[in-house]
């Protein structure tokens, strides 16, 4: 147990495993990287809150992304996101 935390300890592994990649999604249509995030990352911080807040927090987030990744001349957006895997296997 970790003794500050109250936390068990882990169980020991055999083999662990990572791999860390930088994708690219090529998004269509009107605030496309908001509409991306709202299933991904940013449902963590909508699913908390309540409205007003929650309005009023999305249309922040829409216009600063949409300030940041702007539409490509073919009207498509690149957005680069990160991904992190993990295989780990108990000792046995």
């Amino acid at each position: 147990m970790h003794s500050d935390l109250g936390i068990p300890a882990p169980a020991p592994l055999r083999e662990a495993l990572t791999q860390h990649e930088v994708s690219t999604a090529l998004l269509k249509g009107e605030s496309p990287v908001t509409e991306f995030t709202k299933g991904t990352w940013l449902k963590q911080f909508l699913d908390k809150l309540q409205e007003p807040g929650r309005g009023a927090f999305e249309a922040d987030y829409r216009t600063r992304a949409g300030r940041i990744y702007k539409p490509e001349a073919d009207g498509r957006t690149l957005f680069p996101f990160r991904r992190l895997f993990i295989v780990a296997q108990h000792a046995t």
